[in-house]
């Protein structure tokens, strides 16, 4: 076993027990969940994005989702109430081909429909009369017959409905959200509960979910963690491969090729400040400073790492810029902590570089991540999002982007890692290794 393989066994050893994590249960932080709900005046979420599904059931929905081409299908719902269980709407057919390869979850209640759409005719539903009926003419698969057990398993527990929108409202008869206020995701939400004159009130739930995704549960940390890791080798690998000449698309599609080899998919990557996968002729040339910033996730949770690269004898500005970013990230490593806010970060970063005499030439621009490159609520602003002047809580995962944005310095100067809040301090989630290489 070479050296490559042995690193990725070590970093793939854990996988199985992480998706195993997911088959129990929606990486969401439940505690964090209820806290949010409280302190928003939240009765429950009812979530159609495939995202916020993912989050709430550990399960992503493939098919019915936005890139398929239609709105939602599938819906998870989430109580204030801790008696009532996490509840999937999906239709049958969803359940049986996709939901429940993923395991028994018996901690979902599950609330199935015949057909998609919300007709309100009364209609005889016979769950396998025609879908995946049993012609007997050889005995079922194994996946034939953990999927008929399973599904039959929800049927006898709820029947089958004959529309999504009346199991949508069953359900929410069901957890006691029929009335009070509820978070929804997707407009279908508000014109089924419309159809179906439900009397309590709604609310958007994108900044609300925000709240409760910054401060990450065990899994999440865990999920975290293998999916930074993976990251920073994929970045590493490519920087590896620099040379004078190299075309930039080339180098971004080699960054895709590493994540997938380390069980992440990419998501982009910049380097020297050009992130477009249009032909280009943009090439790396001798005496260059350029930045490689790649962002890919695992299991839908992202790793975020920069690294500037000296290709040659680079020019004296942009060391200069390589080694106020350094400085600043450093001086700002050593004073996280709980209770700090975003603007003492950035503050800390600054007073670091002109205590130094070197002004201002990098920026420090915190931000967290989770399921998306910047996962934390916004100052709501007719519509828009402002920047939150957040307050940092145990176990939230922080970037802080350390970029040069002048131009004339010989190219361009980045550094970037992900770190978790401890109790009294941060940590980094993966290797830091050299901020700053040269090739």
């Amino acid at each position: 076993m070479d050296a490559f393989d042995t690193h990725l066994a070590a970093l793939m050893a854990d996988d199985d027990a992480l998706l195993q994590g997911l088959q129990r249960g929606g990486p969401i932080n439940m505690p964090r969940a209820y806290e949010i709900m409280d302190r928003f005046g939240i009765d429950g979420f009812v979530l159609g994005d495939p995202l916020n599904v993912f989050h709430a059931l550990g399960y992503w929905p493939q098919i019915g989702t936005t890139r398929q081409g239609q709105p939602p299908t599938t819906f998870a719902i989430l109580s204030r109430d801790p008696r009532h269980a996490p509840a999937i709407v999906t239709s049958h057919f969803i359940y049986y081909y996709t939901f429940v390869d993923g395991g028994p979850r018996d901690g979902v209640a599950a609330y199935l429909f015949q057909e998609a759409g919300d007709e309100g005719a009364e209609r005889t539903v016979e769950p396998w009369a025609g879908l995946f009926a049993d012609r007997g003419a050889a005995p079922l698969t194994q996946v034939e017959e953990r999927r008929r057990d399973r599904t039959d398993v929800a049927l006898r527990t709820r029947p089958l409905a004959a529309d999504s929108g009346g199991a949508l409202a069953n359900a929410l008869r069901d957890m006691g959200l029929w009335s009070g206020r509820l978070a929804y995701d997707h407009d279908v939400v508000r014109m089924v509960c419309e159809r179906h004159e439900r009397p309590g009130a709604l609310t958007p739930a994108d900044n609300l979910l925000r709240w409760i995704r910054v401060v990450k549960s065990p899994l999440e940390l865990a999920l975290m963690r293998r999916g930074a890791q993976a990251n920073a080798a994929a970045v590493d690998a490519v920087i590896a491969q620099v040379r004078a000449g190299a075309n930039y698309r080339d180098m971004r599609r080699l960054f895709a090729m590493e994540s997938a080899r380390r069980g992440n998919r990419a998501v982009f990557m910049t380097i020297d400040r050009v992130s477009s996968d249009l032909p280009t002729s943009d090439t790396v040339r001798d005496g260059q400073s350029l930045f490689f910033d790649g962002v890919g996730h695992f299991q839908n949770y992202h790793g975020d790492y920069a690294r500037t690269v000296f290709v040659g004898e680079p020019a004296a500005a942009a060391v200069r810029a390589a080694d106020a970013a350094q400085a600043g990230w450093k001086a700002i490593r050593e004073q996280l902590r709980p209770g700090m806010r975003f603007s003492e970060v950035s503050r800390i970063g600054l007073e670091t570089l002109r205590k130094s005499g070197v002004g201002d030439l990098v920026t420090f621009g915190p931000h967290s991540v989770g399921l998306m490159h910047t996962d934390e609520p916004g100052e709501v602003r007719g519509g828009f999002y402002g920047k939150n002047d957040l307050t940092l809580e145990e176990n939230m995962i922080l970037s802080v982007d350390c970029p040069s944005l002048d131009t004339g310095i010989g190219g361009s100067v980045h550094i970037e890692d992900l770190v978790v809040i401890t109790r009294d301090g941060a940590e980094p989630i993966h290797p830091l290794g050299k901020h700053v290489i040269t090739i």
